[in-house]
Parts: structure tokens; sequence; C-alpha cells
């Protein structure tokens, strides 16, 4: 039966659904700069009417309304967007660590300064160039040792500190999936209290705001993806490979040795990233800096091959014999790259004449000196210094490119992330008019209740009495 109690009860639930919306909008302002945040709002409908016995028709027609009732706390979300968004990210960061990683190559080697390995060969091709001058010259014979001892010293620190630095990303892929492995144990025990709240009819948002966080970074560091299951558990994988599957986790484990790999420790299968910074530190450290390395390698092993059959051929200002080498020959390679013990500290051996027993024979000299244009490098098509030249420009322009690549996707993942907001960001203009409606709504609210108050009032204590 209808009575007056039941305008106070629909004041009530007025007064109360519209303190939840001004809650929620309270927690839109405090959170409008937190990263990650997803604006919420109250949704509101009418509540169930009640429906009054036939035997009350021709006092109360049709079914009468109950009010106001905040169904659930919504949570603005564009899921397309985040799987697009994190994409462009995660390709941004791979690229952006590998230009940050081939920067520091770049900045070791110190290639645009005096202390290159272009000057250095120069050098070593202007010493031989004056001993021909001047073959009897002791004094240019032991700078010319000099000089070579320092373009070999050059090549072997060159060598030494591309080792090092392709070996120091060890323990950058260690901390990286170490977090990989941490944001994936967060993950699931957010999944764990995420389908908890769920099953209990209530929206865990923040929680889910949490998650797609720490999502978010996953896909930074190794291109990971997540789909969202009915449940609200969040499945993320990496390469089609299974990271995390409700409270479950799978983790990696990188090898110790030389240099690292990762792999799935549970089936100990190699793991690839395609994306993210891990994929740009691989790709720096296991293609782009062995490349290098390899480049230096030859440039030493056809230095050495060259110089010492010129100068095996000659003969020395002691009238030493020919086969005398300049650099020693036993395994070249960039590292171990040293003068020869036939000459080293014996500058009068250095094999500077065509023919014996001619101290003022500078042929030989002239000979490799000539070495410096000659094409002996990429199949004869480089001289020495054209060829290390182009290897630095490479290393130039794998820089660029990884920039220009970095800059293009992080402008993609910004513009997503721009057009995302528009729909999931906080907009302080938009809240504070929500603010002024919840605030009316609810001050009419109380109105209701001063009235439904008097007419209670007037109800008890004025009725049954006459004449007052």
């Amino acid at each position: 039966m209808s009575n007056i109690l039941y305008g106070l009860n629909i004041a009530l639930k007025a007064m109360l659904s519209q303190q939840i919306a001004i809650q929620v909008t309270e927690h839109n302002v405090a959170n409008a700069t937190t990263p990650g945040y997803r604006r919420q709002e109250a949704m509101m409908s009418a509540d169930l009417p009640h429906i009054f016995p036939s035997l009350r028709a021709n006092v109360v027609p049709g079914q009468l309304g109950m009010g106001v009732v905040v169904n659930r706390i919504r949570q603005y979300n564009l899921e397309f967007f985040d799987d697009r968004y994190r994409r462009a990210l995660s390709e941004s960061k791979g690229w952006q660590m590998q230009a940050d990683l081939l920067k520091q190559v770049e900045a070791t080697l110190a290639e645009t300064s005096e202390d290159g390995l272009i000057p250095k060969l120069d050098a070593f091709w202007s010493g031989w160039q004056a001993l021909s001058n001047d073959p009897t010259n002791t004094a240019i014979r032991s700078d010319l040792l000099e000089r070579g001892a320092a373009l070999a010293k050059a090549i072997n620190w060159r060598a030494q500190a591309l080792v090092r630095i392709q070996q120091d990303q060890n323990s950058l892929i260690l901390q990286r999936v170490n977090e990989i492995n941490s944001l994936a144990s967060k993950i699931a025990a957010l999944n764990v209290e995420i389908v908890a709240v769920k099953s209990a009819g209530s929206a865990p948002n923040d929680l889910m705001d949490q998650r797609d966080q720490l999502i978010t970074r996953l896909a930074e560091l190794s291109g990971a993806t997540a789909a969202i299951q009915e449940n609200g558990e969040a499945l993320v994988s990496i390469g089609g490979h299974a990271l995390v599957i409700g409270a479950t986790t799978f983790k990696l484990a990188t090898t110790s040795g030389y240099l690292a790999s990762i792999y799935w420790e549970a089936d100990g299968n190699a793991f690839t990233p395609s994306r993210g910074e891990l994929a740009g530190l691989l790709q720096a450290r296991d293609v782009i800096i062995p490349r290098m390395l390899s480049s230096l390698d030859a440039l030493a092993q056809n230095l050495v091959t060259q110089v010492n059959t010129l100068h095996a051929a000659g003969y020395a200002l002691d009238g030493s014999t020919t086969g005398l080498n300049f650099f020693d020959p036993t395994g070249v390679t960039a590292l171990s790259i040293r003068l020869s013990t036939d000459v080293a500290n014996q500058p009068e051996r250095i094999a500077a004449a065509e023919q014996s027993a001619s101290p003022a024979d500078s042929n030989n000299a002239v000979a490799l000196a000539s070495l410096r244009e000659r094409l002996v490098m990429n199949s004869n098509t480089e001289t020495f210094n054209q060829y290390y030249t182009r290897q630095i420009t490479q290393m130039g322009i794998d820089i660029q490119r990884a920039e220009a690549f970095a800059r293009d996707r992080l402008e993609v993942a910004k513009s997503l992330e721009t057009l995302k907001e528009a729909v999931v960001g906080v907009n302080l203009d938009e809240e504070a008019a929500n603010l002024i409606k919840y605030q009316r709504a609810f001050q009419a609210a109380t109105r209701m209740v001063t009235a439904m108050d008097e007419m209670l009032d007037k109800i008890i204590n004025g009725m049954g009495v006459v004449g007052r």
C-alpha cells in the first residue's frame, strides 16, 4: 500500500545516488593527472517500480516509481586503441634502445676526434712516405715503428671497447628479464583480485587501471600483448607464448656465459622478442656490434697481409735477407694485431730497400706507402681508409635510421594516446559541470526529505486535534 514513507525512501535513495555520483566525480578530479587513469561515471537508472494490487487501481493507477539507484560505476575504455598504442610504443622503445646503444658505441670509438682510427692509418702511411725520403735515418725508422704499434693498439682498443659494450648488455638484459617476471607476477595477482571483485558484482576499475599500466610497461619491454577474458582476467603473451594466464605465470630466464640468451623457464624454448627494449638490445648486441667487430677483423687481417707481403719481399738496413714480417701474422684479429718480433724494437730491420745491400734504396718503402691508395678491401673496391670510413658512416646511418623510426613510432603512439584520452581521459570542465548537476540534484533530494518531514510532523502532531 502506498504511504508517505515511500516518498521519504525515494528521497533517501536520490540523496545516496547523487552522493555516489559526486564521489566518483571527486575521484576523477583527483586523478586528472594520474598516468593511465580512465575516467569513471556513476550509471543511474530508475529503481524497480512498486506494483499495486488491482484492488488499489482506483487509487494508484499503474505502477509507482521507486526513485533512482546506481547500477554500476562505468569505466571508459578503448581496448582497440590500447592494443595499437602498445604496439607503436613497443616499436618506438625498441628502436630507441638500439639508437642509444649505437650512440654509446659511436662515442666510445671517438672517430670524429684526432684519436680516431683514420688519423692513425694516415700517420702510418705517412711514416712509410717519410722513410722513403730518407731510408737510412734511424729516427724516422723508430718513429715508423711507433706509428705501426699505435695503429695496432688503436685497432685492439676499438675491438676491446666493442666487446666490453657487447658484454655490458648482459646485465641490462638480465634487469629487463627480472622486470618482466616481476610485472607478470603483479598482473597475475591483480587478475585474482579483479575476478573476485567482479564475481561479487562490483566493478574493479582502479585495479584494472593498475593492471593496464603494468601491461603497457610489459609492451615497452618485450612487445607483450593482452586479451581480456569474460571473467575479467588478462591473458598476456609475448610472441605467441603465454606469459600470464589467470593466476599462473610463465617465467623467463637467462643463460650464463659470454653473451646471455633468454629462454622460457618452463619449456626451455628460446625467447626472441620482435619489439620492445629487449628486441633493440638484442639487435644491437647480436647483429650490429658483431658486424662492426667483423669489419675490424677484416681490416686488421688485410692490413697485416698486404703490409707483410710487401715487407717480406724487401731488405733491411742491416742487409737482412727477405722474409721479415712487419706485423705478427699469427692468428690475426682486431683484438690480437701487433708488431712482429722481426722488427719490434729493431728499426734497422725495417725492409725499406728493394735490393740487397743498398742502404739508400727506398723503393720498398715507396711501395708500402702506396698501399694508402690501393684498392685492397671489399673485393678490391676500396682502400683501407675508405673501407673503415664506410663502416663508421654505416653506423651513423644505423643511428639515424633507428632514431627516425623511434620518433615515427612514438608520434604514432602519441596520436593514438591523444585520441584515446579524448574519450577516457578526465576533462576538468566536464567534471565541474557534472559536479554542479549532481550537487543540485542532491540539494533537491534534501528538500524532498524536508518536505516529507513537515508532512510527517503534520500527520503525527497535528492530526486529531480540532480547533487549533
